[in-house]
């Protein structure tokens, strides 16, 4: 086998990216993208390595019997819902495997029991926040294609080209309200013909179209990130904006000067409304409310948010006699979400802008047991060494993607928290923490259940329980 050649391959498994993979028969493994397990495919080899190769599909000689068809007229060009023409019940039978690999190939744990993941009541229009970019670099899908003057687009990238947009005017995702909000603010910027923010030049003044929709209260949010603020322009934008659209609660204008093509601004301007959206999550107990700015991170699944925290809530098994730290605590939604069940939770927490919603959010509750830290979560931890549980008996991780520094894993293998309560959006970064976490014998997983937080992508969400060995 080289480069360029052409092969018929059956599709077997999945990778953890959604590729499909295939054996040959002398077992040498072919990985190609856009295909699913029971397809029969032609595809041509494009790159070649001692123990695998990267194919692209070419033909579909006999599609799998789980396919299905996508409800989206950019499936295969946005790289949003990769796995929209994947039958649900086999996405979740793909996720649990996920985690099962992860824990036994890289974590290290064999036959490990993982439970069914927990499916989502929403596989479509789930999301509370969208984020649109605007780009001078607009997709086309057939070359040649005609050369626009002023080129225009405001929507979603497409995978494997960064600055391509596809302008995108019917989502699935969030709902249809954002779609007719997204495709009148393109049309009314383009319009005017507006300058776009060029990464190459680092000069334009548009740059992030941002819709946060609540799904338990009617709050609606659009926030639009420019480079700085054109008084009269956004003046006649949020006019027309409050006649059309009378469900939006509050809209922003953002300016962001960084080079960085990041919908993160560094000020902001309510043009109407409070520059805020409230949220809520029941905890079983009551209604917590979270007041939501436009750079506060939430959990982009509300409902699966509820179910998922719930999960890790039965595993903690809390009395009112814990002392719980949430470790990564972003704006506090796990520290707030488990106050009625416990005596107290201090989170930890690098970004101030979080810290801050988290107090405010603390306050709007009237919740007293409660408090916040700023500070790296790795300094934190070696500023009260020798001592880190100081008083806690239950810990609760929720870090990003990338996982724990390996110090910090060191650090806990050798506490004696009564139990330490992992959740992730990467079970290939949790194995790997719990593997270093685990390795000095004090901890153990005692159960792990997965969660589906993202339908139609190869994304699942992991909450995994240790507790202390007793010796």
């Amino acid at each position: 086998m080289k480069k360029n050649d052409e092969i018929e391959l059956n599709i077997s498994a999945l990778n953890s990216e959604g590729a499909g993979i295939a054996k040959t028969d002398e077992g040498f493994v072919v990985f190609v993208p856009k295909t699913l397990p029971g397809d029969k495919v032609n595809a041509r080899i494009i790159k070649k390595k001692s123990n695998y190769a990267e194919a692209m599909l070419l033909e579909m000689l006999s599609p799998s019997a789980d396919r299905e068809e996508p409800k989206c007229s950019y499936f295969g060009k946005c790289g949003g819902c990769k796995f929209q023409n994947y039958y649900y019940g086999k996405q979740l039978e793909f996720k649990r495997q996920l985690v099962i690999d992860s824990f036994e190939r890289i974590g290290g744990f064999p036959s490990i029991e993982i439970p069914d993941v927990m499916p989502s009541d929403d596989i479509f229009f789930y999301r509370n926040k969208m984020e649109f970019s605007f780009s001078i670099y607009k997709w086309h899908d057939r070359v040649p294609f005609e050369i626009e003057e002023n080129p225009f687009s405001l929507g979603l990238h497409v995978p494997g080209f960064f600055e391509k947009i596809i302008d995108v005017d019917d989502c699935k995702l969030q709902s249809g309200l954002s779609d007719n909000i997204l495709n009148f603010t393109r049309n009314f910027f383009k319009e005017k013909k507006l300058s776009i923010y060029n990464t190459k030049t680092h000069s334009g003044y548009l740059r992030f179209l941002i819709i946060r929709q609540s799904k338990n209260t009617d709050d609606l949010m659009v926030n639009l990130i420019t480079y700085d603020y054109d008084e009269p322009l956004m003046n006649e934008y949020a006019s027309e904006m409050k006649n059309r659209f009378p469900e939006i609660t509050t809209l922003v204008n953002s300016f962001s000067t960084k080079k960085a093509m990041v919908a993160v601004s560094e000020s902001s301007k309510a043009l109407y409304g409070s520059g805020s959206i409230i949220e809520k999550l029941n905890n079983g107990v009551r209604d917590i409310s979270f007041r939501i700015s436009p750079n506060s991170f939430f959990q982009t699944n509300t409902r699966q948010s509820e179910k998922l925290y719930k999960v890790m809530m039965e595993f903690a098994g809390f009395t009112i006699d814990d002392t719980v730290y949430d470790l990564y605590c972003g704006a506090g939604a796990i520290s707030l979400f488990i106050s009625d069940y416990v005596k107290s939770v201090t989170g930890v927490e690098l970004v101030p802008d979080a810290i801050e919603n988290a107090n405010e959010n603390a306050e709007l509750n009237n919740i007293k047991n409660v408090k916040f830290v700023l500070n790296d979560i790795k300094d934190y931890l070696q500023s009260i060494s020798g001592s880190i549980e100081s008083g806690h008996n239950k810990l609760i991780l929720d870090p990003p993607r990338s996982g724990l520094h390996p110090d910090i894993c060191r650090m806990l293998s050798e506490t004696n928290f009564e139990k330490i309560l992992y959740i992730s959006c990467n079970p290939v970064t949790q194995a790997r923490d719990i593997k270093m976490i685990c390795e000095k014998g004090n901890y153990s997983i005692s159960g792990m259940k997965p969660v589906d937080m993202f339908p139609q992508t190869s994304h699942v969400e992991n909450v995994c329980c240790l507790v202390k060995e007793k010796f």
